[in-house]
């Protein structure tokens, strides 16, 4: 098949776009991956207790830019930076969830009983459970709600804090020193 003049017009512009458009962006997400990953590892370092180096952002492959974007590319750290980077977005708002429902169970655990006691008429609303809540709340036995915070709020402590060391070592393995090539 033979293009016209107006196709081959067509093909070399989308081309040119792609080349002054797709190689400088490529360009930049290589290194913003990179920079990103060594505030992963500045972060693991501080939060975390971990020992991870920062990265060099060049590539020490020495020639033009587009040797140097070819062998950003193929690096295979650059790919698992930006494959830790994708999966800790999702990550983070999993981490995040479990540590606001950690904390705040144990405070609305405890903080029932005064609630159901000096709360006003419907203290826990107006949805299908919220009588049955205020009968619990408001017997006798409630006031063991309150040591019952207290123990989840330790209890949760110890969660985050293993949920926190797991993340660490998530850090460590995907960007430490010991990756596998």
């Amino acid at each position: 098949m033979v293009l016209g003049a107006d196709q081959r017009l067509s093909v070399g512009i989308s081309m040119l776009t792609v080349a002054l458009l797709g190689i400088p962006i490529l360009l930049g997400v290589w290194y913003a991956t990179r920079a990103f990953a060594n505030i992963e590892r500045a972060t693991a370092n501080v939060l975390l207790d971990q020992h991870l180096t920062p990265e060099p952002l060049n590539s020490n492959e020495p020639g033009n830019l587009w040797v140097r974007l070819r062998a950003m590319t193929r690096d295979r750290d650059r790919q698992r930076e930006l494959g830790f980077l994708m999966l800790r977005f999702p990550a983070g708002i999993a981490t995040f969830t479990a540590a606001t429902t950690a904390l705040a169970t144990p405070f609305l655990v405890a903080y029932a009983p005064f609630v159901a006691r000096f709360g006003g008429d419907h203290p826990f609303g107006d949805w299908a459970m919220s009588s049955r809540l205020e009968d619990i709340a408001n017997s006798s036995w409630s006031w063991f709600l309150i040591p019952l915070g207290v123990i989840l709020l330790f209890v949760s402590f110890h969660a985050m804090n293993a949920l926190a060391k797991a993340c660490g070592r998530w850090t460590a393995t995907s960007l430490g020193p010991n990756r596998a090539d």
